[in-house]
């Protein structure tokens, strides 16, 4: 059975949400350039501070969606150095001796 994300539609669907994502940063970017520009550059409003964190956020998510797609739920095999060992016998459960 082929994963969701291996389909044609979910790979346009998920590069036009990057396009999107990127449309609407875009706007909101030229909306706080606007906002700056009345402002003095000492004195962010809150309003502009949230402006910009939606600004990141969708340039972040817009451009991984447009150019990774569904690469972003590929599987990876993780190396041998960074996987977790079993929790041997000997060790307690929350890594404390309870003896001391």
């Amino acid at each position: 059975m082929k994963k969701w994300h291996e389909t044609l539609a979910a790979n346009l669907g998920l590069r036009a949400g990057g396009v999107a994502l990127l449309v609407l940063g875009w706007s909101v970017a030229v909306r706080l350039h606007q906002m700056a520009l009345a402002t003095s550059p000492r004195e962010p409003s809150s309003f502009m501070m949230l402006l910009s964190a939606i600004v990141f956020l969708c340039g972040s998510g817009g451009s991984a969606l447009l150019f990774v797609g569904p690469g972003l739920w590929e599987t990876l095999e993780v190396s041998e150095r960074w996987r977790r060992l079993p929790m041997s016998s000997f060790d307690s459960p929350d890594g404390f001796d309870r003896d001391m």
